[in-house]
């Protein structure tokens, strides 16, 4: 009888549960159902169709602005036609690169004059963008037109060299062009925040507007004005080229300002600072792209070898290391308008100097391989001479074994170089006794022979630099020009590493928010010493024999990992120890990475410090579970419903229209 009531009686709760099961689950339908949402997972709905979401043709910036804070906001983050527009920044940037090698001043000064332009282009653009840009067909058209506009950009600097004996007035022309165009493109956008605003009534953006619209409108006036300096029979330019950058720093030194006196127009509350974040991503990103034709110059077709994959190495190791200093040490939050202005300015040197260690690493890299073959030439011409004082056709077999190792016919770059070697094969080849004990025994210094395997061995040097895709002209000494240009590269890559470690310490400064520690003050001291470290390797150039004695080892590019990395290994400890002691002395503190400014009490934080000091947050001490997505307004938890064992209680809406949390709420409806 008493197991007949207890089936029973669990049987009712059963169904009871059942029912209220049924009964939320219904509830919780009708909800969606009478908001409209037709849930994915529904095939009762299948017969619906989808109302489909249209581009407006254009909206207004005021509709982003941030009314407590009375500045534009117009997202979090870039959206994604702001990165394909960074994108064609990156591809001008390769393009320029792969066309221009530095082999003296004058390209060393077309490679930073370009950059200028380039980078002042993007940073006007993104100062308008970040502020103002809303999607919309007028919008989409505008980045069409800037699209086109870096393209010329890219036209322009396939021959961009303002320095050169032959200047390219057609190339300057069309420069002229696009920095019209891109100017004037400028002035429309701005003109058409200006409508936005004056239809809103917000009278105190009308005069800061009209005055950028003043900016920009000059830009284009003079760009056009110059196209006529650049006729096809005028010559002299000397004095019309700085026309360009004293331009771009006017309008740069004017918005900035301009942002700066009226903080309505201020970047507060934009994500300028990810934008400025990924462009410095692209720019690294683009060394990577220089590793890989590295690799493929000196081990593409010779196989593997130790020395240079231990280069391929550093280089990589500085990519890697030049990350992590920028973005260990990124803002977070806001900490200051007009610092934000200055920091977002500071990152045109920051971002040259670090295309300048890339690129500088890779052409470091290029000189002591290339040192290193000619030297395995040199010996073997030494020894087949001087040592088995060959002649005729097996001095001949000889030469050509040692020369096809680098299978210099089958590249565009060397083969403008092979009739000039076998000229001087040939010259060798029908000299009789060149290599006649009598003739060299006692005749030449310790490593030297004859003129004509010396006039080889020069040429030889020539067509292994152009093979690595360095433009040399033929109607120069290779060597010389390769001599020279290793100069250059050791100045600038030694120079773009003291600039770069000057922004850092910069940046240090600018960012920072909150009472000074030992981590900053380590931070900056470390930098510096290591900046005046970079000085003295500048120094080294000085002494030509100590240049290229040092040039000649593999210890350059490790000298710049090793510097590098004490900068980071310092950071790291002092963080450690500055965590640790203010641990220890239980005062209240703020995160880093606390976009909201909240100071928490030292206990009271949701975080915990590893016993390193290290602090760690609670996603990563926590394990992973298998329900890691995202929930929607109208989307449900995957677990099971629980069954209420008693009746919820019952409530009634608050005031404030909340409702009270009570034991058995569901959450996610």
């Amino acid at each position: 009888m008493s197991r007949a009531i207890f089936v029973e009686a669990q049987e009712a709760l059963g169904r009871a549960a059942a029912d209220e099961t049924t009964v939320l689950t219904a509830d919780l339908a009708s909800r969606g159902d009478a908001m409209g949402v037709v849930r994915r997972g529904d095939d009762s709905q299948k017969h619906l169709k989808r109302f489909h979401k249209i581009v407006s043709w254009i909206e207004s910036p005021l509709q982003g602005a941030d009314k407590d804070s009375l500045v534009f906001h117009q997202r979090h983050e870039a959206n994604t036609v702001e990165l394909f527009f960074d994108l064609f920044f990156v591809a001008n940037l390769a393009t320029f690169t792969a066309y221009h090698s530095i082999t003296d001043l004058n390209s060393l000064f077309a490679y930073i004059g370009f950059f200028s332009i380039l980078w002042s282009s993007w940073f006007q653009i993104v100062l308008h963008d970040v502020r103002f840009a809303r999607d919309s067909a007028y919008e989409r058209a505008c980045k069409t037109i800037q699209f086109i506009v870096f393209v010329g950009l890219a036209l322009v600097g396939s021959s961009f060299d303002p320095g050169g004996e032959k200047a390219n007035n057609t190339n300057f022309r069309i420069l002229c062009y696009v920095l019209f165009i891109s100017r004037v493109l400028l002035t429309f956008q701005y003109i058409i925040v200006l409508i936005f605003t004056m239809k809103a009534g917000y009278k105190k953006l009308y005069f800061p507007l009209i005055l950028n619209i003043v900016i920009y409108a000059t830009a284009a006036v003079v760009f056009a004005a110059m196209t006529p300096a650049f006729r096809n029979y005028a010559l002299n330019h000397q004095g019309i080229y700085i026309v360009w950058y004293i331009v771009m720093l006017i309008e740069a030194f004017g918005v900035i300002t301009i942002s700066c006196i009226w903080r309505m127009l201020s970047f507060k509350k934009t994500h300028l600072v990810e934008r400025m974040g990924l462009l410095t991503l692209i720019v690294i990103g683009e060394g990577a792209i220089g590793v890989t034709k590295t690799i493929s110059r000196m081990m593409g077709k010779y196989g593997l070898d130790t020395e240079a994959c231990f280069l391929v190495i550093c280089i990589i190791l500085v990519l890697i290391f030049l990350w992590c200093l920028y973005f260990d040490n990124s803002p977070h939050g806001h900490y200051g308008t007009i610092r934000q202005q200055i920091w977002s300015v500071l990152h045109f040197p920051l971002q040259l100097t670090i295309v300048g260690v890339v690129e500088g690493s890779q052409q470091v890299a290029l000189a002591r391989y290339i040192m290193r073959q000619t030297t395995k030439i040199d010996k073997a011409f030494y020894e087949d001479c001087m040592v088995n004082h060959l002649d005729g056709v097996p001095l001949v077999n000889a030469i050509v074994k040692s020369l096809q190792y680098f299978q210099l016919e089958s590249k565009v770059e060397s083969e403008r170089w092979i009739p000039v070697l076998n000229d001087d094969i040939f010259t060798i080849g029908n000299m009789t006794s060149i290599c006649a004990p009598e003739n060299v025994n006692g005749k030449y210094e310790p490593g030297w022979y004859p003129q004509e395997l010396v006039n080889l061995l020069y040429d030889s040097l020539g067509a292994i630099y152009s093979s690595l895709g360095m433009k040399l002209p033929l109607d120069k000494d290779p060597t010389l020009v390769a001599v020279h240009s290793w100069r250059i590269v050791y100045i600038y890559y030694w120079s773009s590493f003291v600039l770069l470690l000057a922004s850092l310490i910069a940046f240090l400064f600018l960012i920072r928010k909150n009472k000074a520690d030992i981590f900053d003050w380590v931070s900056v001291i470390v930098r510096f010493v290591v900046l005046l470290a970079g000085a003295a390797l500048i120094a080294v150039a000085a002494n030509q024999d100590a240049l290229f004695t040092f040039l000649a080892t593999p210890a350059v590019l490790p000298t710049c990992v090793i510097l590098l990395f004490l900068v980071l290994l310092f950071d790291r400890l002092s963080g450690v120890f500055a965590n640790w002691r203010l641990r220890k002395s239980g005062q209240a503190f703020v995160r880093e990475e606390d976009e909201d400014h909240e100071h928490e009490a030292h206990g009271e934080h949701h975080t915990t410090l590893d016993k390193n000091g290290v602090e760690v947050g609670t996603s990563e001490t926590d394990p992973l579970t298998a329900n890691t997505a995202y929930m929607g307004v109208q989307s449900f938890a995957m677990g099971p419903v629980s069954v209420h064992k008693s009746p919820p209680p019952s409530f009634r809406s608050s005031a404030s229209g909340y409702m009270p949390v009570g034991n058995d709420q569901l959450y996610g409806v």
